[in-house]
């Protein structure tokens, strides 16, 4: 993986979610991956960050013994002015 600045590499920290889920973090948009063979760490990963106001934004992929899900989160504010609710 190349060194971007957009994006960082973050492996979660044992706060009760996993060792083995690793987060690829954008601002509003993330993956995690997670060995094949460790699917409920995967699964206790992504339903902690729903919990936490992020949306699964697709399905799961695989590639070499690793599953990916991505999710993202948006801000967002209420245009008063015309009532419609967009993204900041």
């Amino acid at each position: 993986m190349e060194n971007d600045k957009r994006s960082k590499r973050i492996d979660i920290p044992l706060r009760s979610l996993s060792q083995d889920a690793k987060l690829d973090m954008g601002q509003n948009y993330c993956i995690v991956s997670c060995s094949k063979h460790r699917l409920p760490d995967l699964v206790n990963v992504v339903d902690s960050m729903v919990n936490e106001g992020w949306m699964i934004a697709s399905g799961l992929t695989s590639d070499d013994g690793l599953i990916f899900q991505s999710i993202s989160k948006f801000s967002r504010t209420l245009d008063n002015s015309s009532g419609i609710t967009k993204r900041v």
